[in-house]
C-alpha cells in the first residue's frame, strides 16, 4: 500500500505508523510532502498530485467554495488538540500593542488565522485595526516572524518554543480562550475514493492501531518519538494530544463554524455533515472488525 499526503509537520499518529508500534496491522509506504502553504495543499488535492491532506480542518469551509471544489471533506481527526501561541516579536508587548501592526498568516480567509482572528477580536482589536499578510506555511511564518517580516503569527510546537529562544514572546495562547479548538484533520475529496480509497483506509487504519496503541502505552509511546529525535517534553506533548478517537469531534467542528460566522467570513453557513464523511472511517471500522 502506498499513500501521498500533504501536511506541515507529520503528526504524532503518523510518526508512530512509521516507526512501528507493537503489532501495526498493515505494511504501507507513506509519501509524506512537507507543504509550503493551505493554498499548495489545495492545488494538490484539486489536481490528484495527493491522495490526501492533513491540515486545519476550518480549510474546507474556504476551500469548497472555490472553483471547482466543493467535495472536499474531513474523513478524520488527527489530532485532538495542540498548544497554539500567539507569539510577537521582541517589540510587542501584548495583544493590544498589535493595533495597526502585521500579523504573518497563512491564508487571510482559512485556516487558524480564523482562531486568530477570533482571539484578536476577543481581545479588543477588529478586524480593520491590523493587517493580515499571507507568509506561508508554520515553519515560514516563523522565519519572516523573527526576520522582522511582521509582528506576530500563530505557532505551534516546536516553532513557538523555537521562536521564544529567539527573542519573540508569547501574547496570547489560543487554547486558552477555546479549549474545544481542534486541530488538524484528514481532508479527502469525495470525488477521489474509487481511486485513493484502499490507500487511505489502510493508512487510517494503521494510525487507529497507533492511536489506541499510544493511549494505553503512554510513556512507550512518548519513548518512541523521543527516538526519532523529538526532545522528550515535546513527545511528551504530542502523545498528550493524541485523539481518543479518529472522529471529527462535534463540538470543535461546531466551534470552527461559529468561528468563522464571527469572523464574516463566507462559508460558515455549514453544519457537521457538510464538512464531514465518515465514509472511509466506517470502512477502517470493517477492516479492522476481524482483528477484535
Amino acid at each position: 500500500m502506498h499513500v501521498t499526503v500533504h501536511w506541515f509537520v507529520e503528526p504524532a499518529t503518523s510518526i508512530l505508523t512509521r516507526i512501528g508500534t507493537v503489532t501495526a496491522p498493515v505494511q504501507l509506504s507513506v509519501n509524506g510532502i512537507e507543504t509550503k502553504s493551505s493554498d499548495e495543499q489545495f492545488e494538490a488535492l484539486m489536481s490528484g498530485t495527493t491522495d490526501a491532506a492533513v491540515t486545519a480542518m476550518d480549510n474546507v469551509m474556504d476551500w469548497n467554495l472555490r472553483p471547482g471544489a466543493g467535495d472536499l471533506r474531513i474523513v478524520a481527526q488527527i489530532e485532538r488538540t495542540t498548544p497554539l501561541s500567539l507569539v510577537g516579536t521582541a517589540a510587542t508587548t501584548d495583544v493590544r500593542s498589535l493595533k495597526d501592526g502585521t500579523v504573518l498568516v497563512d491564508a487571510s480567509a482559512n485556516g487558524f488565522v480564523v482562531a486568530a482572528r477570533a482571539l484578536l477580536d476577543e481581545c479588543g482589536l477588529d478586524s480593520g485595526s491590523y493587517t493580515l499578510k499571507p507568509a506561508g506555511g508554520v515553519r515560514e511564518r516563523c522565519e519572516t516572524l523573527l526576520a522582522g517580516g511582521g509582528d506576530a503569527t500563530l505557532l505551534g510546537p516546536p516553532f513557538d518554543g523555537m521562536a521564544v529562544a529567539r527573542g519573540a514572546r508569547v501574547l496570547a495562547r489560543v487554547n486558552d480562550h477555546y479549549p474545544a479548538l481542534p486541530r488538524q484533520g484528514l481532508v479527502v475529496r469525495q470525488s477521489s475514493y474509487d481511486r485513493v480509497r484502499a490507500h487511505v483506509v489502510a493508512w487510517l487504519a494503521a494510525m487507529e492501531h497507533a492511536r489506541a496503541w499510544a493511549q494505553t502505552n503512554k510513556n512507550a509511546a512518548v519513548v518512541r518519538l523521543a527516538a526519532t529525535g523529538i526532545p522528550g517534553p515535546l513527545a511528551e506533548t504530542l502523545i498528550s494530544f493524541i485523539p481518543s478517537s479518529l472522529v471529527p469531534d462535534r463540538d470543535g467542528i461546531a466551534l470552527l463554524i461559529a468561528q468563522r460566522q464571527r469572523a464574516g467570513l463566507r462559508g460558515g453557513n455549514v453544519n457537521y455533515s457538510d464538512l464531514v464523511d465518515s465514509d472511509l472511517l466506517e470502512s477502517v471500522a470493517s477492516s479492522l472488525e476481524p482483528n477484535r
